[in-house]
């Protein structure tokens, strides 16, 4: 009885030390009116500080302080330094994160709606997703994210993402078939990988590396950057261009948060947040192509798969997901 209050007493200081520090990040550097006001702000993010996503974010937050002349200061905290993206999902619900990078999949399991992000073959180009994230569908889920005291900022792209193994080239649904393929622990996902004719089996991205090396698993699927990066071309030699996934991500501003800048920043966070994503999704296109090119240049045999097979194949997992998303934001994102 004693070691539970004890216990309860702990969590809560802990709490407390939380919300303690998004007051002194809104931290008075000067002395005189509003205008002199230093406001520190962190942008959380799970990525290394080389990812794209933080590199950008470090260019905005560079810009976002010579504009402001110093009264807005943003820093990124990457690899994860306050938790993983749940943690920040609920850090900017309560207030106690004030900002963060988060992908469209780990929200979606508290919006729903954000599911048609992940849905496959949804998205054909970065056009597209420009053009579904600045108009009605984007303002849409951004208005739902509002509702959880999360204001949405701005669009991040993650590259398209396509089918790599060690095994063979893959050019229709039949030629997975028997290829253990490492997903995420997603039901879409899952489901998704096993119509398109593969053996979908959810591993840590931790170990994918060791399992592919040792045979355990014969392929994945990511973004060609990821695949880059992480060196699985050592162990894979086959890249299909399936494409059959493309979730964005959102850079987000806890509303306690939010609500408690001046009237002036608040609308110069919104404004520039615009500049923030056009940037990115032209940035990460140009890295994707690149990552391409340095793939073939290190041995892996890219190749174009037929689209249209693997398009019908997953229309019954669109079906299935369909009630829980609403039929009406598919519909306006397939349009």
């Amino acid at each position: 009885m004693i070691m539970r209050i004890a216990l309860k007493k702990f969590f809560f200081l802990g709490f407390l030390l939380s919300l303690l520090v998004v007051f002194f990040s809104f931290s008075v550097c000067a002395s005189g009116g509003a205008d002199s006001k230093t406001i520190v702000l962190r942008i959380a993010s799970v990525s290394g500080p080389a990812h794209l996503h933080n590199v950008v974010m470090k260019k905005w937050a560079e810009k976002v302080e010579e504009e402001t002349n110093g009264r807005l200061i943003l820093k990124v905290l990457d690899g994860a330094q306050l938790g993983g993206e749940r943690d920040y999902i609920e850090g900017m619900q309560l207030g106690s994160i004030e900002m963060a990078q988060i992908s469209t999949g780990p929200i979606s399991g508290f919006i729903p709606q954000f599911m048609v992000c992940s849905l496959p073959y949804v998205f054909q180009d970065y056009e597209q997703i420009k053009a579904v994230t600045s108009g009605p569908v984007g303002k849409k889920l951004f208005e739902l994210l509002e509702s959880k005291n999360i204001k949405g900022l701005a669009w991040f792209t993650n590259g398209f993402r396509s089918v790599f193994n060690r095994v063979r080239p893959v050019y229709k649904p039949s030629d997975l078939k028997g290829l253990k393929i490492r997903v995420m622990e997603s039901p879409l996902m899952v489901g998704t990988l096993n119509a398109m004719g593969a053996s979908a089996t959810p591993m840590a991205y931790g170990e994918l590396y060791t399992a592919l090396q040792q045979g355990v698993m014969d392929g994945a699927e990511n973004a060609p950057g990821n695949m880059l990066n992480d060196k699985f071309y050592e162990v894979c030699k086959y890249y299909s261009l399936t494409e059959h996934f493309a979730p964005p991500g959102v850079v987000a501003i806890s509303m306690h948060v939010y609500n408690k800048l001046p009237k002036d920043l608040q609308d110069y966070l919104v404004e520039s947040a615009k500049w923030l994503g056009e940037y990115e999704m032209d940035e990460d296109k140009k890295m994707q192509l690149n990552a391409i090119e340095e793939l073939k240049n290190k041995g892996v045999q890219i190749n174009k798969v037929d689209k249209e097979l693997f398009t019908e194949a997953v229309k019954p997992v669109i079906d299935k997901f369909s009630e829980q998303i609403g039929q009406d934001i598919i519909d306006l994102v397939l349009k």
